[in-house]
């Protein structure tokens, strides 16, 4: 099946029709899943809480119409302390993986992330792939099955459709994992999030475990977080109405996301972008206010030639090989970021240095 933008006649179905839709299409997710062979449930390298979610849910899925018990997978680390809570307290078996051994399964399912795009290790076509996210044409690719809807806030909002439609009955834990995944991602509904995920949000929530949901959300960090939060807001810029900010030691990619999170509560800020350097990639976060300043297309932009990068018009992710130069490979992601997202505005600190002489 190749790979097309979908419309956004999503926005007008009733969830009756959505149901319904879904339940043709979990007709042909689980015939795919019934062939002989391993499943493997694979999602992007850092998996965050709605690919998660998604994954625990379509492994809950394959199970019961299949018989099956699909592996859950990711390439890289999960290191934001309320992803591995999350996947402590609501019992999510994912494992780390090697591209040699996703190859050892028959059946790969993509969940919240999209082949091409350099935040997943899989290196053949999926046969099955179901995603919010939108991404260019140029990035084009074939799946036996495709289920991609940038008009939803959170591929959770799909599974959930998917378990509904199917009469399947949700554990406390799949309801708490579902209902943190929607709420992640469209930050309580506001941020991107159409009348399905409202209503996905508000059924979900009536069955989650609200102690379960603290635990997560209140989950302890080290001190290394602390060190990172500082060196981002050392290095951080303000052009205009853009906040720019650098981690210059990022001990795992998550961080970007969170401090970009984080610097759109300054006053004043519509737009912020955070990067650094965790392993050998160049990871970038952008975020933003107001959907008119389309974060997909800055990122783009930022990227282009150098690496691969996507998202939502409020929130857009990318990533680029550091190569042998990471230090000159930074130097020109950081020029393209101020281009793409500043413009001509001059860069000045956020926090300004300390007054030697004050100090003394």
């Amino acid at each position: 099946m190749p790979w097309r933008n979908p419309s956004s006649e999503v926005l007008a179905l009733t969830w009756e029709e959505a149901l319904e839709r879904s339940k043709a299409r979990v007709g042909q997710l689980t015939e795919i899943c019934r062939r002989r062979g391993r499943v493997l449930v694979l999602m992007q390298d850092n998996p965050d809480p709605d690919a998660l979610a998604s994954a625990m849910a379509l492994r809950e899925l394959i199970l019961r119409r299949c018989g099956k018990r699909a592996t859950i997978g990711y390439g890289g680390i999960c290191g934001r302390a309320e992803n591995q809570a999350m996947m402590e307290v609501l019992h999510i078996r994912a494992r780390h993986m090697t591209p040699a051994q996703v190859r050892q399964f028959r059946i790969v399912c993509l969940v919240d992330t999209q082949p091409r795009t350099g935040n997943n290790i899989l290196t053949r076509e999926p046969n099955i792939v179901i995603d919010h996210h939108l991404l260019p044409k140029r990035n084009a690719w074939s799946a036996e099955f495709a289920d991609v809807r940038p008009d939803y806030g959170a591929t959770s909002t799909i599974l959930y459709e998917y378990l509904t439609s199917a009469g399947i009955r949700l554990s406390r834990d799949l309801a708490t994992a579902l209902f943190y995944g929607i709420q992640s991602d469209t930050q309580d509904l506001g941020r991107e999030a159409g009348p399905l995920s409202l209503r996905a949000y508000q059924e979900l929530f009536l069955r989650a475990d609200k102690k379960k949901l603290a635990r997560i959300r209140r989950a302890p960090v080290p001190a290394s977080y602390f060190k990172m939060l500082a060196d981002s807001l050392s290095e951080c810029v303000v052009a205009g109405k853009t906040v720019i900010s650098q981690i210059p030691d990022c001990e795992n990619p998550d961080m970007v996301a969170e401090v970009a999170d984080l610097l759109l509560r300054l006053k004043g800020a519509h737009t912020t972008v955070c990067y650094g350097v965790c392993g050998d990639k160049i990871h970038v976060s952008a975020r933003a206010v107001d959907a008119r300043d389309n974060m997909a297309r800055r990122m783009k932009q930022a990227v282009r030639h150098l690496g691969t990068g996507g998202g939502h018009r409020t929130m857009a992710g990318g990533q680029v090989p550091a190569e042998n130069e990471p230090e000159r490979r930074l130097a020109q992601v950081r020029e393209r970021i101020l281009r793409a997202f500043a413009g001509k505005h001059e860069a000045r600190p956020l926090v300004p240095a300390p007054d030697a002489e004050r100090i003394a």
